[in-house]
């Protein structure tokens, strides 16, 4: 005859993780829906939003690029400005006068929208990041970055 744990050890655990994993789903799902309802935009942004912002060169929107420079010199999404990530924690916390003088570009309020990108989506992750936990509730993350808008735009 088996031994009690080989019997009822996996019975239990299969039944238990019957039992919690639909409503750990729903708890995801619900927290997922409460957080849409109170932030009406997404924070990760769409290729079709940063089309629209270029075509309509929205100035209500601070499109910035964290890639180094030689990234930068191989092309740029249009009306973007330049911070690389390694300066990016130090840039958002600088006077407004000061982040103008050395960037070129008004500094964004905390509830400006701010679109960061880089070349994958990776640097542009962890710039946003850096970018909420200074304060900034506008920020927002074009996941896909560079590599996705070239490629969409290659040939127009």
């Amino acid at each position: 005859m088996p031994s009690f744990s080989s019997l009822t050890i996996p019975a239990l655990y299969v039944q238990t993780s019957r039992q919690f994993a639909p409503r750990s789903m729903a708890a995801i799902r619900q927290a997922q829906f409460s957080s849409r309802a109170s932030n009406p935009k997404s924070e990760i942004v769409t290729f079709e939003e940063i089309d629209t912002l270029v075509r309509n060169k929205d100035k209500n929107v601070v499109l910035i690029d964290v890639r180094e420079a030689g990234e930068v010199a191989q092309g740029v999404i249009p009306t973007s400005h330049h911070i690389p990530l390694a300066n990016i924690q130090e840039a958002l916390s600088l006077p407004d006068k000061e982040f103008e003088d050395r960037f070129g570009f008004h500094k964004p309020a905390k509830n400006d929208e701010i679109v960061l990108y880089c070349r994958s989506g990776r640097r542009s992750g962890m710039a946003f990041e850096l970018a909420k936990s200074l304060g900034y509730n506008g920020v927002r993350n074009y996941s896909g970055s560079w590599l996705d808008y070239e490629s969409k735009t290659k040939g127009k």
